[in-house]
Parts: C-alpha cells; sequence; structure tokens
C-alpha cells in the first residue's frame, strides 16, 4: 500500500540534492576544484582574500577556496548543509564561518574581496527582491570587489520533460520545463522508495524542491547590476572553465556573469 510523505526543503531535499545525490556525479569534486580555479583566475584573487558564499550548500567549493587560503564565509537557509560543512571543514583541520541565514537578509559593509551565487543559486525570488539582493551584495564588497554568478538560462530550462532514475533506495521521477510568461525554469521532483512509499516536497515558501528560478538574458543582468551599483565586467559558460578564460563563443549562451562594485 503506498504511504505518502510530504518533506520540506530542510527536513529532506536539502541534503538529498545538494550532498548524497551531487555527491555521486562523477568527477564532481575535481570540478569545484576547476571552478575555484576559475573563479580565481577571471576575478584576478588572491589567497588571503575574503569570500561571501551564498547558498553555500554544503561548502564544496568553500572547502577548495579554503585550502587555497581563502578566508570564507557561507550562508545558507538549509540548517542541514550549514551543519554539514561545518563537519567538513572541522574533518579537513580548515577554520570556517558558516551561518544559517536567507541571502536576502545579509547586512554586510565593504568587507569582501568577492561574492560567489554558485550552481543556479541567483533567480530563486521575485524580480524586486533579486535586485535588492544585488544591491545588499555590492554593499557586502570592498571598493573594486567582484560578484561571480552561476545562473540557469532559458537555454539549460530546456522544453518540458519527464525523467526517472533509479536511485539506492527506489526511484527519482523529475518534470522539468520552462514558462515562457513568466521566464522561468520550472521543476517538480518525487521520490518512490521500494516499499511504495512516496516522499514528495511540502508546500512552503522561500526555497524548495518544487523549483521555479527566474532566468534573466545578459542585457537584463547588465541593467540590474548597473541599477545595484555594479558594473557587468564578462560573461562565460561553464561548459567551459579552461584557463586562460574564453571569450564568449557563437551559439553558447553564457551561464557566469562577472561584475565589480563600482
Amino acid at each position: 500500500m503506498l504511504k505518502i510523505m510530504e518533506k520540506s526543503w530542510n527536513d529532506f531535499w536539502a541534503y538529498y540534492w545538494r550532498i548524497t545525490d551531487r555527491h555521486k556525479i562523477p568527477g564532481i569534486f575535481e570540478w569545484d576544484r576547476k571552478l575555484v580555479d576559475f573563479i580565481e583566475h577571471v576575478c584576478e584573487l588572491s589567497p588571503g582574500n575574503r569570500v561571501l558564499d551564498l547558498g553555500c550548500g554544503g561548502g564544496d567549493q568553500a572547502k577548495v577556496f579554503a585550502q587555497k587560503g581563502y578566508e570564507v564565509v557561507g550562508i545558507d537557509i538549509a540548517p542541514s548543509l550549514i551543519e554539514y560543512a561545518k563537519k567538513q571543514f572541522k574533518e579537513n583541520s580548515l577554520s570556517n564561518t558558516f551561518t544559517v541565514g536567507d541571502m536576502r537578509a545579509i547586512k554586510y559593509d565593504s568587507e569582501f574581496d568577492i561574492c560567489v551565487i554558485l550552481s543556479g543559486t541567483f533567480g530563486f525570488f521575485s524580480d524586486e527582491e533579486n535586485q535588492k539582493l544585488l544591491s545588499s551584495i555590492r554593499q557586502a564588497l570592498k571598493s573594486e570587489g567582484k560578484i561571480f554568478m552561476m545562473l540557469v538560462t532559458r537555454k539549460q530550462a530546456g522544453k518540458r520533460t519527464k525523467t526517472w532514475r533509479q536511485i539506492e533506495d527506489g526511484w527519482e521521477l523529475n518534470e522539468t520545463w520552462f514558462d515562457h510568461e513568466t521566464n522561468t525554469y520550472q521543476g517538480t521532483a518525487f521520490i518512490i522508495q521500494k516499499d511504495g512509499t512516496i516522499i514528495k516536497p511540502k508546500s512552503e515558501s522561500g526555497y524548495h524542491a518544487n523549483e521555479i528560478i527566474r532566468c534573466y538574458t545578459i542585457p537584463e543582468l547588465k541593467a540590474m547590476l548597473d541599477h545595484a551599483g555594479l558594473r557587468y565586467i564578462a560573461s562565460y559558460s561553464s561548459a567551459d572553465l579552461s584557463i586562460p578564460a574564453k571569450a564568449r563563443q557563437l551559439g553558447v549562451e553564457p551561464n557566469i556573469v562577472v561584475g565589480t562594485r563600482r
């Protein structure tokens, strides 16, 4: 007999997506190191610089920064992820500053050399809230401090798709689509365990497993950065993290934007 269980982002989905599932992706830790090397290169960073990692998850990229000699402050709304991040930093004898919090509520004043928002974390909120977040980030940056954002693009969102895959204790079913009226990537997932239990997302505000992410174009982001007191520098694609960084290529939609505090 089927049993349905609704679980919130922090109760289940945050750890499932950001730790359990992510760490099974072949080569993911090497990709993290390659990404941090790329950020270091395009943003002209040096060990000792202070990094603000918003939506830091379990601290995988933060750990790479720390191992290279950067001072990292990580913020995530899910206590389970912050607990994991602290644990892995302790196991690797790395100092840490991880805080449970909503990135929309940050209040820093000229403290960081760079703010990173990775893995499509920018765009979870309304246009107004996303704009305010950029202003808060600008305030958190030192003079000429950098912002590095990884986005979900319209091309990545693609057409409506339904997929399933077998996991350790059952099956995971996903549906994703792009909503043209709101310019958002949307997706939902649920898990059917082998004992017949269905785990589905619990309705909640803020971060949730039923994703709704605003897909911004580069011109839109240029205007938003300018309005926030930030200057657009360049855009790249995460499909090519080679160093030296390559300019935008024809037919490749960029999903990385770099800016600086004016």
